[in-house]
C-alpha cells in the first residue's frame, strides 16, 4: 500500500511538472505585444506620410527635398520593419519563417541603406556644388556618425549571415552580437539625426510647430518600441558569452 502510495505521489508530481502552464499569461503578453506593434507602425505612418506631404510641398526639383526623404524613408520606414519584423507581435511578419524572416530583413535593409546612402550623397553633391560647409552642423555630424556604423553593420552582418561557414575564424555569437550592437548604434543614431532635422527649414516653413512637436515625438517612440526587442537579444547575448 505505501509503494503504491508512493508510485501514486511520484506520478502525480510528474504529472505536475508535464501540465502545460495557463497560458492566460502569454496570451495578455502577446496582445499587448500586438497593441504596440500596431500603435508603433501608425506612429511610422504618420510621420511617413506627413514628411512625404512637406517634401511635396516643398518641391522634388530640390536636391535637398529628396535628402530629406529618402532618409526618412531609410532610416524611419524600412530600417524600423527591418527591426520590429522578428517580433512576435509583428502582423505582416507572423506567418513567416525565421529563415524567411532573415531573408525578408537582408532585403528590406538593403534597400534602407541605398536609400541612406544615396540621400547623404545628394546632400554632400548639393552642399559641394553650393560652395557651403560639409557637416557644420550637430544634425550632419550624427548623420555622418550613423553612416559610418550603417558600412559597419553592412560588413559584419555578412559575417552574421555567413555566421556557420566562419565558424572556425569567428564564433557565430560574436558576429551575431557585434551586428546587433554596431546596428542598434547606427539606427538611434540615424532617428537622432532626424529628429535634429525637425529644427531645418523644410519643416518651419511648410507646417505649424504643433506638427513639428508630434513628429518628435512620435519619432522618439519609434526608436524606444523598435529597440525593446533587439536590447533584449542583446542583452541575452551577453549573458550567452563565455566567461
Amino acid at each position: 500500500m505505501a509503494t503504491e502510495n508512493g508510485l501514486e505521489t511520484k506520478t502525480s508530481v510528474k504529472e505536475s511538472f508535464e501540465k502545460p502552464k495557463e497560458p492566460g499569461m502569454n496570451e495578455w503578453v502577446l496582445m499587448l505585444e500586438g497593441i504596440f506593434n500596431t500603435i508603433n507602425h501608425v506612429m511610422i505612418g504618420v510621420v511617413c506620410i506627413y514628411t512625404s506631404w512637406l517634401c511635396w510641398i516643398n518641391g522634388f526639383s530640390k536636391l535637398y527635398t529628396w535628402h530629406v526623404f529618402l532618409c526618412l524613408l531609410g532610416y524611419h520606414l524600412l530600417m524600423t520593419e527591418g527591426i520590429v519584423l522578428f517580433y512576435s507581435g509583428n502582423g505582416w511578419s507572423q506567418k513567416l519563417t525565421h529563415s524567411h524572416k532573415r531573408t525578408v530583413h537582408w532585403l528590406i535593409e538593403v534597400v534602407a541603406c541605398f536609400c541612406v546612402v544615396l540621400g547623404i550623397a545628394l546632400e554632400i553633391y548639393y552642399r559641394e556644388t553650393s560652395n557651403k560647409r560639409h557637416f557644420s552642423s550637430t544634425h550632419s555630424i550624427v548623420g555622418l556618425c550613423s553612416l559610418i556604423f550603417l558600412c559597419l553593420t553592412f560588413v559584419n552582418g555578412l559575417m552574421s549571415l555567413y555566421a556557420v561557414e566562419l565558424r572556425r575564424r569567428i564564433k557565430p555569437i560574436y558576429s551575431k552580437l557585434s551586428h546587433y550592437l554596431s546596428g542598434t548604434v547606427c539606427y538611434a543614431l540615424g532617428m537622432v539625426a532626424i529628429m535634429l532635422a525637425y529644427k531645418k527649414k523644410i519643416y518651419h516653413q511648410n507646417t505649424i510647430q504643433e506638427g513639428i512637436d508630434m513628429m518628435f515625438s512620435f519619432t522618439i517612440l519609434v526608436t524606444a518600441l523598435s529597440l525593446i526587442g533587439v536590447v533584449r537579444t542583446v542583452y541575452n547575448q551577453l549573458r550567452m558569452l563565455p566567461k
